[in-house]
């Protein structure tokens, strides 16, 4: 196997700029360093000391936001219908302690060593990227929005070559600088969503992109695919990729473990018959994906975010069944 040192790595940012914090240091951008700084701290402690933080805080932050409480409580209760309230309250808790975790991993990503990253994680299938690779196709990770994402795309370089990693800009100035200043220098680039044609570009000359698709989607061409049984405003944007770039497509998920010794990171073979020249259906298996890796760890997916929210006019279960758009 072969990597690129991100030394010889050209515009990691793919042109946004990194600016110099001297530039955020009004009053303003302060509560986003308070954060930075807690994310910093939490960061350095050993990983043994994170499960009795995350115990505490998280139900901390089960009684103090009300909001994405309510929302991560409506979320589950539609995808596991059969779960009692009782179970649905307990992995609700389950989920805020899983965002503790998620600050300690994004302070080890963002401030810590390698060496102290890699010693935490085990990366299991890296053989199907070799195997993508060597065959001379661009690859595309296909993963989702899980609490451990931050933790994950870091690990990649561990498969010894450069993972390039889709994201979407923060809506804080201060927090994207913050995110790329921590995350360059891992192995490969960031491209922001909003540049979806460097990702086409990186498929198509063999390169390798972790891309996760699985957020609520309204845009041109959206399909309306059941994930967890729900009916989903979802992006079939995947099978244009793969038809437009001829990339293999490998799932790629992380599990923090249950015992809290650490997290593997896995990659599977690539999926056969993709895309199947349907789109609902990819997005349909895609979907699949995701839920068999739930399945590991019911409370590490993103289950705060409002991923059922139905079009405009529709019934929203965020508003009690009123529909959504109309006062």
């Amino acid at each position: 196997m072969s990597t690129t040192s991100p030394s010889l790595i050209e515009d990691p940012t793919c042109g946004v700029e990194l600016e110099p914090f001297s530039r955020y240091l009004a009053p303003r951008w302060w509560p986003a360093w308070l954060a930075a700084g807690i994310i910093r701290l939490i960061g350095a402690l050993p990983l043994r000391a994170v499960r009795p933080l995350a115990y505490v805080l998280g139900r901390l932050g089960y009684l103090l936001a009300g909001r994405d409480r309510r929302t991560t409580r409506i979320n589950l209760g539609l995808a596991f219908p059969t779960l009692p309230d009782r179970a649905v309250r307990e992995r609700v808790i389950e989920h805020f302690e899983s965002l503790i975790y998620s600050l300690w991993e994004t302070g080890l990503v963002w401030y810590g060593s390698r060496k102290r990253l890699e010693r935490h994680c085990r990366l299991e299938g890296a053989e199907h990227l070799d195997a993508a690779v060597a065959a001379g196709r661009g690859v595309l990770l296909l993963g989702a929005h899980f609490t451990t994402n931050e933790i994950a795309a870091a690990i990649l370089p561990l498969t010894g070559h450069q993972c390039d990693v889709m994201y979407k800009r923060s809506r804080n100035a201060l927090v994207q600088q913050l995110a790329l200043h921590g995350r360059t220098g891992k192995g490969g680039r960031m491209i922001p969503s909003d540049k979806f044609v460097e990702m086409l570009k990186t498929l198509k000359r063999g390169g390798i992109v972790l891309y996760a698709p699985d957020q609520r989607f309204d845009g041109d061409g959206y399909v309306v695919v059941p994930l967890f049984g729900v009916p989903a405003l979802s992006n079939p944007g995947t099978t244009f990729v793969v038809r437009a770039t001829r990339c293999a497509v490998l799932p790629f998920f992380p599990e923090r473990l249950a015992d809290g010794s650490g997290y593997v990171m896995r990659i599977g073979a690539p999926l056969e018959n993709f895309p199947s020249g349907d789109g609902a259906r990819d997005v349909a298996r895609y979907h699949g994906l995701i839920e068999d890796a739930v399945a590991h760890a019911p409370a590490q997916y993103l289950w705060s975010y409002k991923r059922f929210r139905p079009a405009k006019g529709e019934p929203d279960p965020y508003r009690k069944g009123a529909p959504r758009g109309i006062s």
